[in-house]
């Protein structure tokens, strides 16, 4: 590792620990002065040549070799970056990458990626980069040249995005295909890229180069998993915050502000998918939202959230009472759920597959329904045809990665193998409708992130308990004076963490 006091007496153009990014320009003092990610400012930084914590140049172009080797030869792929999204008029959101763009390259920004493939075993890597604009960035920032695009990134040819209309026109021209997803409309350049390709469609060259993007990234490398095994265990932490700070009466906006504060000082860059924080009956709609009310005392609160780390996201999902006590009836769904997710977590091994997973769900659940008698003429057989949709309408689970239902093109079919992550989500949503009596509104939902190894599954969101029992004891610890752990995300793969005072965790 470098300290920052060696970059910074080094390349003087690098700002001191704590400032945004590194200087992406025209910067003479190439190559690490040009790098456009932030640093890290408690105990680490960027190695020599990571483009990422845990992300050598050398996997980047991997990656690339491993995507030429599955292209036609004499073909081109095409791989925008993501355009900006604006909140209003000329103010944009914070920029978030394309995965398939930022997985090939490495760059935070927007540009256009091209490989081509000759007819052998070799392939070329080519950049587009936005043309030095001294007034736009006196507004949005410095980026990455054409520099630095070849010297830190490593592209072959660079280029400026303005030549990318008449090159594309001319590369398709001579490609025996060309990979391309048209299904992206937002992405950067995309109507010229069409435009380009207009003759290309026409012939009949062009397919969709999303399935092979899929297939590389469905198994992760040692280096993602790292990351991975960071962000979630920032979740997991956040989410440990969450449900010390609880009690009867809790906003749930205060608890998903507390989630979001938490993982971004934690280090994730921002959340994964708006927060769930969904009190009493709002438990039971899956994608809940508004997270605008106080929940009483009595009821649970099912929590569904999730961080990005250095672009790859965590879903953790946990249900507690938010007093410190499930009723009897909340702890008899509850448990129901516990043991559908111990059972889907033994069955996530290399050789079963996510829809083998799900349809063990549907088969456990609807024999926990019959248990419950919410509907006392309904027969086992009843609910595993159909109706217990009517209290668990999704699947078990979902591949992870860079996005939060990540390569869905790999399909729920695939065999499992060593390096896969999902997350394992089951859960029992009871309608509020008098019928179910004291169990009418109780939604329950447990949700990991789970690592398929070469023997039993590894949890990654492990930090946040699960047992009944546990949850009640930490349920209001905040209050009381209790430890909650908390730990930097560069040591969230080992077993217990340290203990801090939660006030100051969340300070």
């Amino acid at each position: 590792m470098i300290a920052f006091h060696v970059l910074h007496a080094i390349k003087p153009c690098v700002p001191l620990p704590g400032h945004a990014a590194f200087s992406a320009g025209n910067c003479t003092n190439a190559p690490w002065c040009m790098l456009p990610y932030p640093l890290l400012t408690q105990n680490q930084v960027l190695g020599l040549d990571e483009l990422a914590p845990s992300l050598h140049i050398s996997e980047f172009q991997a990656r690339r070799r491993n995507l030429a080797r599955l292209m036609p030869p004499g073909s081109i792929a095409i791989i925008p970056a993501a355009s900006l999204a604006y909140v209003t008029g000329v103010i944009p959101y914070p920029y978030r990458q394309d995965a398939d763009f930022l997985y090939l390259t490495g760059l935070q920004q927007q540009s256009v990626a091209i490989l081509q493939t000759d007819g052998s075993a070799g392939y070329s890597y080519q950049l587009y980069v936005p043309s030095p604009d001294p007034e736009k960035e006196r507004w949005d920032g410095a980026w990455v040249g054409q520099q630095a695009a070849q010297q830190v990134f490593k592209a072959d040819e660079v280029y400026s995005i303005h030549e990318l209309p008449a090159r594309v026109q001319q590369l398709a021209t001579s490609a025996n295909a060309v990979l391309f997803d048209f299904d992206r409309h937002n992405s950067y350049q995309f109507q010229a890229l069409r435009q380009s390709l207009h003759d290309a469609i026409g012939r009949g060259k062009t397919m969709p180069l999303k399935p092979h993007m899929h297939r590389l990234r469905w198994v992760k490398s040692p280096g993602e998993l790292a990351l991975m095994r960071s962000s979630a265990g920032i979740a997991a932490q956040a989410m440990r915050r969450c449900m010390a700070l609880s009690h009867a009466g809790v906003h749930e906006q205060l608890l998903a502000t507390q989630f979001e504060c938490g993982v971004k000082l934690a280090g994730a860059s921002r959340l994964a998918y708006p927060v769930v924080a969904g009190g009493g009956a709002d438990a039971c709609t899956i994608h809940y939202s508004r997270n605008d009310k106080q929940v009483d005392g009595g009821q649970v609160l099912l929590m569904d959230a999730g961080c990005e780390y250095h672009g790859y996201v965590s879903d953790v999902t946990r249900t507690w009472p938010v007093n410190g006590r499930y009723t009897a009836e909340q702890r008899q769904v509850y448990n129901i759920v516990l043991e559908v997710r111990r059972r889907c977590l033994e069955a996530a091994v290399p050789g079963n597959t996510l829809g083998k997973v799900h349809q063990l769900s549907v088969q456990l659940l609807s024999e926990g329904l019959r248990d419950l008698g919410l509907l006392p003429r309904a027969t086992l057989a009843d609910f595993q045809k159909g109706l217990y949709r009517d209290f668990y309408c999704h699947s078990v689970g979902h591949y992870l990665g860079m996005d939060v239902h990540d390569t869905n093109t790999v399909g729920p079919h695939r065999t499992l193998e060593p390096g896969v992550v999902m997350a394992i989500e089951p859960g029992l949503y009871i309608p509020d409708h008098p019928q179910f009596g004291a169990y009418a509104g109780i939604g329950v939902r447990i949700e990991d992130d789970v690592l398929v190894t070469h023997s039993e599954a590894e949890v990654l969101s492990h930090a946040v308990p699960v047992d009944p029992d546990r949850v009640e004891a930490l349920v209001g610890a905040a209050a009381g004076g209790t430890l909650v752990g908390a730990t930097s995300a560069g040591s969230l793969s080992s077993g217990d963490e340290p203990a801090v005072p939660f006030s100051a965790a969340v300070a």
